[in-house]
């Protein structure tokens, strides 16, 4: 992820030039293990609202440019304007220039038997010094067949390339490179679509100024009337109240971010994380943040709609010690741990300043009433708009409604949500865009600030112990968890993932 992230409609984006998307590209292949990029167009935008397969794999990409005038101009609208489209027919070409400069490698997938050969002669010949490790156009309905796409994988794997390029199509190609690619050894993939075919010369672009204008989607429409006129004159239709839906969570840019199995975990400090919260309060009002550890990164690795509940915060902060030094053995050098029990008291003393208002939700009503009977006394001055403690059942679509409705007529700025993970982090992803105020998940915090259940000292903190200190307190309910997430963890870890 590059450090120019930003929220946009149901997805993010990088926000770069041509330029610095290419140099993104070089430090990619250059750091090795496996990235991959995509560039989002309004057919994206809506398969991403109904396909969680795709959207999750959108969550998981290294670098996501923008393709698509349509989505230039809804930037510029809402006000945070990308800086310029990159579709995958332009950022091709000039990949293939950085390739032959730094002596890298491109293998070609997809297109029609003999099609993606001419574009590789091509492509030699355009860009003196560029080196095609292979070519291979499957079958129509390869994915079907495992012993070609045994043969595919084999074939990439002994070529050693340095970037492949997949032209199956959208969403086809997206989804055999991420079913496939731990068993691709690749460092950098581009998915290209009909690129190969433009660079064969088989198939004719829409002309620049065409393309200029955003008129690059009726030039193919007219073109192929019979297979796209469903796509653009009925299915992207979506993109308006797609557009209006997520207008106020597009823009704000997102910290830096390292992928810790899956789960996109933020190279952060405490400090940065309350600028972060408060600075962008209004633009993030309905969205929620996860605060992280081994278990909840473990169960996100073994549930994918747990690890799209993670990777939809808004932020997903390392609360356990653990994350934060694997960001910063992977080269994040500024990560720090940013635990839920340290967490809420900087945003409340900073909330008694800039006159910020508060609402704990979960836990018990004893619980409850000496966690407010202690806030009041630490933060005289804090605005505290309410508390409330759910049922231990599952509630009537009624019963939430009413409860959204209580907490959005206290008008709190933050919704401090302790019912234990991944409870919490659930009820949050349920609830983003109902609750008009920031959630934070930070579970046993409540208990800790409460004064029901005690912390482990600071020096089983600093040595990674506080799982321990829990676990003999509360043997009963943590015991399987920590035997089993820990051991996971650490094998996962060990292993590459």
């Amino acid at each position: 992820m590059s450090e120019k992230r930003m929220r946009f409609l149901n997805t993010h984006v990088d926000n770069l030039t041509m330029a610095e998307a290419v140099e993104e590209a070089k430090k990619l292949v250059q750091k090795g293990g496996k990235s991959y990029v995509v560039t989002p167009n309004v057919d994206h935008i809506v398969k991403i609202e109904h396909d969680h397969l795709f959207r999750e794999i959108y969550e998981g990409a290294d670098l996501i440019l923008t393709d698509g005038k349509p989505l230039i101009w809804m930037s510029r609208l809402l006000g945070t304007p990308i800086k310029e489209k990159i579709s995958g027919s332009d950022y091709f070409p000039e990949v293939c220039r950085m390739a032959a400069r730094e002596g890298m490698s491109i293998f070609l997938l997809g297109a029609a038997e003999g099609v993606a050969q001419k574009a590789a002669v091509n492509l030699m010949k355009k860009y003196k010094h560029l080196r095609i490790a292979g070519v291979y156009s499957p079958s129509y309905t390869f994915e079907n067949d495992a012993e070609e796409i045994a043969d595919i994988i084999h074939k990439i794997n002994k070529a050693k390339p340095d970037i492949l390029c997949i032209g199956l199509g959208t969403p086809k190609q997206e989804k055999f490179y991420y079913k496939y690619k731990d068993l691709l050894h690749v460092p950098l993939t581009l998915h290209i679509g009909a690129t190969i075919d433009f660079e064969a010369g088989v198939v004719k672009r829409a002309p620049r100024w065409i393309s200029y204008a955003g008129m690059e989607w009726l030039y193919r429409l007219l073109k192929e009337p019979r297979r796209l006129y469903r796509r653009y004159l009925l299915d992207d239709l979506e993109i308006f109240p797609i557009f209006w839906k997520y207008r106020k969570r597009t823009g704000f840019v997102m910290p830096e971010s390292c992928n810790i199995l899956g789960v996109d975990i933020a190279v952060t400090n405490m400090k940065s994380v309350c600028y972060y919260l408060t600075k962008n309060l209004e633009r993030i009002r309905g969205e929620y943040v996860c605060v992280s550890n081994v278990h909840t990164t473990v169960m996100a690795y073994n549930d994918a709609s747990y690890r799209e509940v993670q990777n939809n915060a808004v932020i997903a902060v390392p609360d356990g010690k653990p994350l934060s030094l694997i960001c910063r053995i992977r080269g994040y050098k500024a990560a720090q741990r940013v635990a839920g029990p340290d967490l809420m008291p900087e945003i409340l003393r900073m909330s008694e300043k800039e006159g910020y208002s508060h609402f704990f939700y979960g836990s018990t009503e004893a619980t409850l009433g000496f966690l407010e009977k202690n806030i009041r006394r630490r933060y005289p001055k804090l605005k505290i708009a309410g508390v409330y403690s759910p049922p231990f059942r599952k509630m009537t679509k009624e019963e939430d409604e009413q409860i959204v409705n209580m907490i959005n007529e206290t008008k709190p700025d933050f919704v401090w949500v302790g019912l234990g993970a991944p409870k919490q982090e659930r009820w949050m992803y349920e609830h983003r865009g109902k609750i008009n105020a920031v959630m934070l998940g930070v579970g046993a915090a409540f208990d800790f600030h409460a004064g029901t259940s005690k912390r482990a000292p600071k020096w089983m903190q600093e040595f990674y112990l506080e799982w321990l200190y829990r676990l003999i307190q509360d043997p009963k309910r943590l015991l399987k968890r920590y035997m089993f997430s820990n051991a996971q963890f650490i094998w996962l870890i060990l292993t590459g993932h």
